[in-house]
């Protein structure tokens, strides 16, 4: 693929987003698109949100007008894309119920897996492919799903999600960089230049937030080609590549339903709650989490192919039992009630 049709794409990509967010922010109360502050924000007046329409619609439009000869054979991941979008939009003018939200990612997953791209085994362990048959759907909605609303859960400091978002949106291009592979190319790239527009706006104090339109389309675009990428990488570095997001979701869900509440729930104990309370900043805490997401990426790039995942995966249960610990005591410490 052509360096210059890369920084084109993305050039095109980065300036739309750069006109349609201001635009967004000025016609943020006529479009009902205000976030006023609850018990569980950080900020302390009515901000802008749903960047993402700005955002996605502008890289989506992008990719339809100048690549569409290349997209010939994945329309169906455009489609879906347009699906997250419609549903992100509607809930951050309406708050949509769970329940509508996962109707709109499961009608989303069905087109992906109509189109050819679904996870039908999980990897070698000791020696053994396990292959998922008649469990490969529901198994590859569970993940699609649930790490679409991991990265909308951790958007909730300034320049978070926008952030960890841009640096798995990195690994997937070099990753595509190193394969000659098209698809992870362009997609990684033009939506990279326009979460990098969004940054500008985003960090800290923040002008506008991305909203579920924002977060759900990032979170399922990195689910499409998480799965996408399993052609080059093997099944466990997905644990890794989207390290913080995953495990900042399971400690949160296991924490909840421990203490007897719905593993829904929102609240102010997610760890980079945590992890601000701590630093007093936001900048200093965004940047540490980076720093963490950094080392999961590292660790993806570092698994060969071929390899026996078993280890991996009680590396990852490691990691995820002592956060689990570290959290349980920084909210004991904290004096907080969760």
């Amino acid at each position: 693929m052509q360096l210059a049709a890369v920084l084109l794409t993305s050039a095109l990509a980065a300036g739309l987003t750069a006109v349609t967010i201001p635009l967004l922010i000025k016609q943020a109360e006529a479009l009902s698109l205000l976030d006023t502050p609850c018990q569980r924000s950080v900020h302390f007046r009515p901000v802008p949100r749903g960047a993402g329409i700005a955002f996605v619609a502008s890289s989506l439009l992008v990719l339809a007008l100048f690549d569409k000869n290349h997209l010939n054979g994945f329309w169906w991941i455009y489609i879906a894309m347009l699906v997250i979008l419609v549903t992100g939009i509607l809930d951050d003018r309406h708050e949509l119920t769970p329940k509508i939200k996962f109707l709109g990612i499961l009608a989303a997953t069905a087109l992906i897996w109509e189109g050819g791209l679904r996870i039908d085994q999980v990897g070698n362990y000791l020696g053994f492919d396990l292959s998922l048959g008649w469990l490969a759907f529901p198994f590859t909605y569970f993940a699609v799903a649930g790490f679409t609303n991991a990265l909308n859960l951790i958007d909730g400091l300034d320049g978070l999600a926008g952030g960890i978002a841009w640096m798995i949106l990195a690994f997937f291009f070099w990753l595509g960089w190193v394969h000659h592979d098209h698809f992870l190319i362009i997609f990684s790239s033009v939506f990279l230049a326009s979460v990098t527009v969004f940054l500008f706006f985003n960090w800290h104090p923040a002008k506008i937030f991305m909203g579920d339109s924002g977060s759900l389309s990032l979170g399922f675009l990195i689910s499409v080609l998480s799965i996408y990428a399993l052609k080059y990488i093997p099944s466990v570095s997905v644990l890794f590549i989207g390290l913080y997001p995953i495990v900042d979701t399971l400690v949160a869900m296991i924490r909840r339903k421990r203490s007897g509440r719905s593993a829904s729930q929102p609240d102010r104990c997610h760890i980079h709650h945590l992890i601000l309370n701590r630093f007093g900043r936001v900048p200093q805490s965004v940047l540490l989490i980076i720093v963490l997401q950094t080392f999961g990426l590292l660790t993806a790039v570092l698994i060969p192919e071929g390899t026996n995942q078993a280890p991996l995966l009680i590396f990852f249960a490691l990691i995820l039992w002592l956060t689990y610990r570290w959290v349980l005591k920084e909210i004991r410490r904290q004096g907080l009630e969760c």
